[in-house]
């Protein structure tokens, strides 16, 4: 990081436009140079004032005196013209010398500081780490939502069975606001001692997404097992791709599989958000922290039918009731599982580490 020499310790609080700046310059060297000239024009004061009482004292010579008189007035203004034009040069060019531009330290260093304190090493590094967890936590997330949304739409498939356009839209805005928020995570302003992981491929991402998956799919292949228990037989019909698309009927083995594929993907966000020490707690990013209650809500209200309306507009069967008790029961249960496992990998492996290669 380049620091200027020259620069102040801390920001102005309001910084004044440009053309204020250039008024107030201009004015600065418009009151200079005319101190300078009214000393230059008392100096020549004696030299003009015998040119008058020649022209006078004159007589048949009065014309050519006159042109005299006339030529030592320009001559005076171009002298005074030329020195005034000298000295504001050389204002200028004091005024110029002081002034460190930031670009004059690109060759020096890829980061240069307006201030000439070394704090400005801390918000780098703070910025740094922020923005390396957050792309760690990213690419743990979308690890663990392809996972689960390759196994539920294998699952449907399989089975002749599809969402529908309405739980596809519901499912697209919640995992869109999520994250949108998820990415606007600010920086904590002390600098921490624990250094973050470096990179995506360590110990502690591997092991933990491979873990939460394994949690998540006992929990899925236990629903669905339930459901399809629960569910009428069906015929066995081959499967045709250059069939026609049927038209989406609501069954109890999608109702579930939506259902518990959409808490899995809203509980990774939560589960999977970093936090302290690094960046915001999801307490302090209250936009994440409102989204994730919000998602959480809708699928809990759709899973207790607590509004039928809500349900029939996104096509969601009535579950029985006892069918109904355990898959609220699954859900909190894989929610609680895949957060214990996370945390004792974030515990054993999920410090950085500085590593000094000896020469």
């Amino acid at each position: 990081v380049a620091i200027l020499s020259n620069a102040p310790e801390r920001m102005p609080e309001k910084k004044k436009p440009e053309r204020i700046e250039r008024e107030q310059k201009e004015e600065k060297y418009e009151t200079q140079a005319v101190l300078k000239m009214q000393k230059l024009t008392i100096s020549r004061g004696k030299t003009v004032g015998k040119a008058h009482v020649y022209i006078i004292n004159g007589g048949q010579n009065s014309r050519e005196h006159l042109n005299v008189k006339n030529l030592n007035k320009m001559n005076a203004a171009n002298a005074t013209h030329t020195q005034l034009q000298k000295l504001l040069r050389e204002i200028e060019e004091q005024d110029q010398a002081q002034i460190v531009k930031l670009g004059d330290a690109s060759i020096a260093a890829p980061f240069t500081s307006k201030l000439s304190s070394i704090m400005c090493i801390c918000h780098v590094i703070k910025q740094g780490r922020c923005t390396l967890v957050t792309t760690l936590q990213m690419f743990k997330i979308l690890a663990l939502n392809a996972l689960i949304l390759a196994y539920s739409q294998s699952v449907l498939y399989l089975d002749g069975i599809k969402f529908s356009d309405m739980q596809a839209t519901l499912q697209g805005l919640l995992l869109a606001a999520c994250f949108l928020f998820i990415s606007r995570s600010k920086p904590l302003k002390t600098l921490s001692r624990q250094r973050p992981l470096p990179n995506i491929f360590n110990l502690y991402t591997v092991l933990t997404v491979l873990l939460q998956f394994l949690v998540h799919f006992v929990c899925l292949i236990y629903l669905v097992q339930q459901a399809t228990m629960r569910s009428p037989p069906k015929e066995d019909k081959p499967v045709d791709l250059e069939e026609e698309e049927e038209e989406f009927v609501p069954s109890l083995l999608n109702s579930t599989v939506y259902i518990i594929s959409m808490a899995l993907q809203i509980s990774t966000f939560a589960i999977n958000y970093r936090g302290h020490p690094y960046m915001e707690s999801l307490s302090e990013n209250k936009a994440l922290l409102y989204s994730i209650i919000g998602s959480a809500g809708a699928i809990l209200a759709l899973a207790m039918g607590i509004f039928p309306d809500m349900a029939y507009q996104f096509e969601i069967v009535d579950f029985p009731a006892e069918f109904r008790i355990i898959l609220v029961q699954v859900l909190f249960a894989d929610f609680a599982l895949s957060f214990l496992v996370d945390r004792v990998c974030l515990w054993l492996l999920g410090e950085g580490k500085l590593r000094i290669k000896e020469r």
